[in-house]
């Protein structure tokens, strides 16, 4: 796979990563040899979505794959599926058919790699997108869930609130009746007691200018002019 990846970058029809370059022999870097690197152990399970994004959890927009499969434990793929991906695009301008051929002889030609082990991650991580599709919904569901219930708190509570003024306002309301009432009473009695002053006043204003009559007749008549 070394002399073809080489050939099609050289061709500009694949772009390499650092990486890629070393695999193709492009760039010469001590890289340890196949015997030297240790074989790492089996990946543990991958923890559950629910576990990792709790369906309660914040929805995050443009969250990054990548972040995605490290998150779930996806294992790491000897060839990874994006790397065969790059490839394929780099064979865009060839057939269908002629891309595939070109593509196992790629495998054929390394043993370090194989057809199998992209086509594995890839289902793997189809999986794990799709499972996180499902977490996105379920995710929703909760968010939706959630408000429901915050909008009937907020009803609620409204409700409640509305209850209670419209009972204060009616207390109010008797009570401003018992003042409007009162005040007309005692407004009433002051009205009154003004009149039967007026009233006493006239009574006692007769009586006394009678009596100022009937002395005034001594006067008159035996004081000398």
């Amino acid at each position: 796979m070394k002399g073809l990846l080489n050939l099609l970058a050289k061709a500009n029809l694949v772009e390499l990563s650092d990486e890629e370059k070393v695999e193709a022999g492009i760039e010469n870097l001590d890289m340890p040899s196949s015997d030297q690197v240790d074989v790492p152990p089996d990946p543990p399970e991958p923890p559950p979505l629910q576990n990792v994004f709790p369906p309660g959890s914040t929805i995050i927009e443009n969250r990054p794959i990548e972040d995605i499969y490290a998150a779930t434990g996806l294992p790491q793929s000897p060839f990874p599926a994006e790397k065969l991906l790059r490839l394929l695009e780099g064979l865009r301008t060839m057939d269908a058919v002629t891309r595939k051929a070109a593509v196992q002889a790629m495998d054929a030609a390394d043993d370090n790699w194989q057809i199998s082990d992209c086509v594995d991650d890839a289902k793997r991580k189809i999986d794990t997108l799709n499972s996180y599709k499902q977490l996105l919904d379920v995710q929703l569901q909760a968010a939706e869930q959630q408000s429901v219930a915050q909008v009937e708190d907020i009803r609620s509570g409204l409700e409640k609130s509305t209850s209670e003024i419209r009972k204060q306002i009616s207390e109010l309301e008797k009570l401003l009746e018992r003042e409007i009432s009162k005040s007309a009473q005692q407004t009433t009695a002051i009205e009154a007691g003004v009149r039967a002053a007026r009233e006493t006043v006239g009574r006692e204003s007769r009586r006394i200018g009678t009596e100022i009559e009937r002395l005034g007749e001594i006067t008159a008549q035996f004081v000398a002019e």
